[in-house]
């Protein structure tokens, strides 16, 4: 037993021998103790690592579960075979989907999860077709499916070889000349221009430029005359006539003067409902003389306007 009061004074040698003892008894005791907490540390560290390798093996075998479920991977005649839903392709209006799926037919379908997919040969076979101006691409699971959006590009003026007949094709409000005989049923709408041209087919001389500046002389008409232009007929190119909604005026040559001979419609067009006989067109071809066209039954005739 320990002595009540180790630090006393009064305390014999024999007495501190004992307390050493003692001590050195505990000391053993200590030890003892250490060696069975470093045991059952060491014990505890070893399951530790056991369950972390059976949570790991678990967590994969979850993975690689989830992975390998069909719903991540497209069919493989996704492209070749299309549905409609495995391949979905919406927002296109003047492209028929048939002809954007046929452009996709060739495209390989990779074994690999949906989202990893890569979408970047799809773009590419997408925008070989000018008329598409941007495409976004969007990707599902369960089942596995892509959605393709298509962004077109919007018609600004229609080229054709008759007001009643479809165009042969069509320049885009960001400056495309859009010619695939394809596109042409929806590409005409009210806000387009319409040119009436002489050949059949597409003239290769046709440029952008040339385009928008029969676009701006349009605008120019509609700005002065105050209705809307139906369409320009340029079957002649010297002898160039603008339907509007209450006559057909006649331009002649497409020159410098063009414009300001343009500007006299507004002082002519008031002057129309005071004639009786049935006007052809409005002659402006000429710099500063103004003629009206009259078509009678059986004869025409020129009558001046000063």
């Amino acid at each position: 037993m320990l002595p009540e009061d180790n630090n006393s004074e009064k305390s014999t040698y024999t007495q501190q021998i004992e307390n050493a003892a003692e001590i050195g008894q505990h000391s053993v005791l200590m030890k003892q103790k250490e060696r069975q907490l470093r045991k059952k540390k060491k014990k505890l560290g070893q399951w530790k690592t056991f369950l972390r390798f059976v949570l790991f093996v678990f967590l994969s075998a979850c993975i690689y579960f989830l992975v390998t479920l069909p719903g991540w991977y497209l069919k493989n005649d996704a492209f070749s075979k299309p549905d409609g839903q495995t391949v979905e392709i919406i927002n296109n209006k003047l492209i028929p989907t048939n002809i954007l799926y046929d452009s996709l037919r060739e495209l390989r379908v990779y074994h690999i999860p949906i989202f990893f997919m890569p979408v970047s040969p799809i773009k590419h076979e997408l925008y070989k077709n000018n008329a598409i101006k941007s495409v976004y691409i969007r990707r599902y699971g369960f089942p596995a499916r892509i959605q393709i959006i298509i962004r077109e590009r919007i018609p600004m003026v229609v080229i054709k070889p008759d007001i009643n007949q479809k165009p042969v094709a069509y320049a885009t409000t960001d400056n495309v000349i859009v010619t695939n005989k394809n596109f042409m049923r929806y590409a005409q709408s009210d806000s387009t221009l319409k040119i009436i041209t002489k050949n059949p087919e597409f003239r290769k001389d046709w440029t952008i430029e040339k385009i928008r500046y029969i676009d701006k002389i349009a605008k120019s008409v509609e700005t002065y005359s105050k209705e809307k232009v139906q369409y320009v007929d340029m079957r002649n190119p010297n002898d160039v006539y603008i339907k509007i909604d209450s006559a057909n005026i006649r331009l002649g040559v497409l020159d410098s003067s063009v414009f300001e001979r343009i500007k006299r419609i507004y002082t002519i067009l008031p002057q129309l409902d005071n004639v009786d006989e049935k006007i052809k067109y409005v002659d402006l071809s000429w710099d500063k003389v103004n003629y009206l066209k009259i078509q009678q039954e059986e004869q025409k005739t020129d009558k001046k306007e000063e």
